[in-house]
Parts: C-alpha cells; structure tokens; sequence
C-alpha cells in the first residue's frame, strides 16, 4: 500500500445549522463544498443526505458533476424511516455513490443502528454493485464486524473507519477520542480485519488529535464539518476545506503527502 494518506472529506453527516451555520446541506451546497475540499486536497468526499428518499440521486449527481473523486453515502438513518426505505432506494438509484457507510452500533444515542440491520444494508448495496464502507466506534463494533466479515460481507469493502467521540464520551458504543483509545481500536482491527486499511476520525475536540495517532501508525484520516466544527485553536470553521487542509500538512509533517483521486479510485477497486 502507498504511504500517501488518504484524507476523507466528511462535509456534513447528522449535524444541523445551528451546530454550524456554514454546513452543507442542498445539493448544490454539498457539490461547491465538496469541490472545495478535493482542491484542498481531499482523496474523498463522504455526504449524508438531507432525507432518505429520492434527494440522494440528486445529492449524488450534484457532488458527481462538481468533483471527481469517490464518493460515499451514509446510510445511518433516523428513527422516523424505516430500514426498509433505505435498503429498497438502494434497488431505484439512477446514480449510485461508489461507496455505501455503514454503523453496526448506533453512532450516537438517538439512532438506531445493529449489526442484523447492517447485514440487510450490506446485502442491499451489495445488489446494487455500491462498495460498503463499514464504521465503528468501539471494540464492540469491530466485533460485530468481525462477524459479518466471516459472513462474507465485507469482502467488497476497501477500508474500516474508526469514528471515535468527544474526549469525554461516555457513550457505551463509541469509545472517548483520544490518541490512546484509537491507537488501541486501529491495533485491534488490524489483529481481526487482517488487511483492510483504516480511515481514523474523532468529533469535537479530539479530531486533531486521533487524526495525529492513527496517521502516525499508518492509517488514514477523515476531516471535515461531521467531525468538527472548530479549527484546533478553538476558532469556528467556515469549511470542510480547512479542515481538510490541516490534515494535509499532518501529513506533510509526517512524510505522507495526499492521496488524490485517482489514487483513492484504486484502493477502493
């Protein structure tokens, strides 16, 4: 594998304006912001749409037009849809993200999320030829996935993301954000999901500092608004692009320049 660091741009995810008046939304929001965050040298852009239904064609065909580079959807819903409604759009797309993320643990306390859901989401995208993206937060996820791997469910799937919490999480299903917690969570599914490369992130205040850990012992990063919406110094952010952008000189600093697009297409081949 290159020694390039792969920089996931994640430009919204479950958060709202009052979080962060900036964040994208619209599909034409999330295209400007996403180009904005393969110019600042992102290898990928990861979205959440505003709703589960038809708008993800247009999310997806707006980000498509503006960059190119991979593109991922989360398929974390809210408790007001249905699982069947996200696993039967998957089967009506006209155009599909190249990648599909999926939580086998709820990613915070008001969404659900279990890996017998994950398993009908990973078979749905699985019919429509969208590579998984699994995500975990804690040891109990990767477990979970330990068992859909041997399920033969991951076996499309090019990386793991590790999406640890705030500092002082105390959350049961996603582990605090520190450099410990996610040097012991990469070791882990290293030992249990031989082979897959890991994309690191934390929220809050603790994103620069897994983002130092993980990319020190050779994974990659995710940076963008879903994670944070500050810059380290406490400033707010106005963009995933600087966001995006202190992730590159990380890894400057490191000896590890930024994967491109082209680059992130073949790691996910």
């Amino acid at each position: 594998m290159s020694d390039a660091l792969l920089i996931v741009a994640v430009l919204n995810g479950a958060r709202t304006r009052e979080e962060c008046p900036k964040l994208p939304v619209t599909p034409d929001e999330l295209a400007a912001e996403a180009r904005r965050a393969v110019d600042a040298g992102a290898g990928m852009v990861a979205v959440q749409a505003p709703a589960f239904d038809l708008v993800v064609d247009d999310v997806v065909a707006a980000v498509r037009g503006a960059v190119d580079a991979p593109i991922c959807l989360s398929t974390q819903r809210a408790r007001q849809t249905s699982l069947g409604t996200v696993t039967a759009l998957f089967d009506v797309l006209r155009d599909v993200p190249d990648l599909g993320a999926v939580h086998v643990r709820p990613p915070a306390p008001d969404l659900p999320a279990h890996r017998e859901e994950a398993r009908q989401i990973l078979e749905a995208l699985d019919r429509a030829g969208v590579r998984p993206a699994p995500v975990a937060g804690g040891l109990d996820a990767i477990g979970d996935l330990e068992v859909l791997n041997d399920d033969s469910l991951l076996g499309r799937a090019p990386f793991l993301s590790l999406v640890l919490g705030a500092p002082a999480s105390t959350d049961p299903d996603v582990a605090a954000g520190t450099p410990q917690n996610a040097l012991r969570l990469v070791d882990h599914a290293r030992s249990v999901l031989a082979g897959l490369p890991i994309v690191a992130g934390a929220r809050d205040e603790a994103s620069a500092a897994v983002q130092a850990a993980a990319a020190a012992a050779g994974a990659h990063v995710r940076a963008g608004l879903e994670d944070s919406v500050a810059l380290p110094d406490g400033a707010p952010a106005t963009s995933s692009a600087q966001l995006v952008e202190r992730a590159v000189r990380l890894g400057e600093a490191l000896g590890r320049a930024p994967m491109g697009p082209d680059e992130a297409r073949l790691l996910i081949r």
